[in-house]
C-alpha cells in the first residue's frame, strides 16, 4: 500500500494490536504548500504483519504485496517451460525467462532491503 506523511515513518511500527506495520522504500520530498510554502513530505509503501517482524515474514508480506502466489507459479511454470524446451516459440521463451530472471532480482533486492532495514532497527 503507498503511503505518505508529513513525518518521517517508523521503519517498523507496532500498532498496538498485535500487527506492525512495514514501512519501507521512505523518500523524502520536498513540495510546495500553499499554505506554509515549501515543506517536506514521505512517500513510502506500508505492509502490516500479524507477527513479531522477522526477516522472513516481512520477506513474504513484501513479496506477495508485489506478486502473489497464482502470477509467481506462473513465472515459475513459463521458465521452466521455456528451459525444457515444452514451450516452442522463441518469443515466449525469451519472455519467460527474462520475465522470471527479473523476478528473483527483485526478490533479491527485497531481501536484501529488509535485512538492511532489520539491522536498522535492532531486529
Amino acid at each position: 500500500m503507498k503511503s505518505s506523511s508529513d513525518v518521517r515513518p517508523a521503519i517498523i511500527l507496532p500498532l498496538g494490536n498485535g500487527s506492525y506495520h512495514y514501512n519501507y522504500n521512505i523518500v523524502e520530498e520536498k513540495v510546495e504548500d500553499p499554505e506554509t510554502g515549501e515543506k517536506t513530505v514521505y512517500n513510502y509503501d506500508t505492509v502490516q504483519v500479524w507477527q513479531k517482524p522477522d526477516y522472513e515474514n516481512l520477506t513474504r508480506a513484501v513479496i506477495r504485496s508485489e506478486i502473489d502466489e497464482t502470477e509467481e507459479f506462473s513465472l515459475i511454470n513459463d521458465y521452466y517451460a521455456a528451459q525444457l524446451s515444452i514451450e516452442t516459440d522463441e518469443d515466449r521463451k525469451a519472455k519467460a525467462v527474462a520475465d522470471y530472471k527479473a523476478h528473483l532480482s527483485r526478490v533479491i533486492a527485497i531481501k536484501t532491503m529488509v535485512k538492511n532495514d532489520l539491522l536498522t532497527e535492532g531486529y
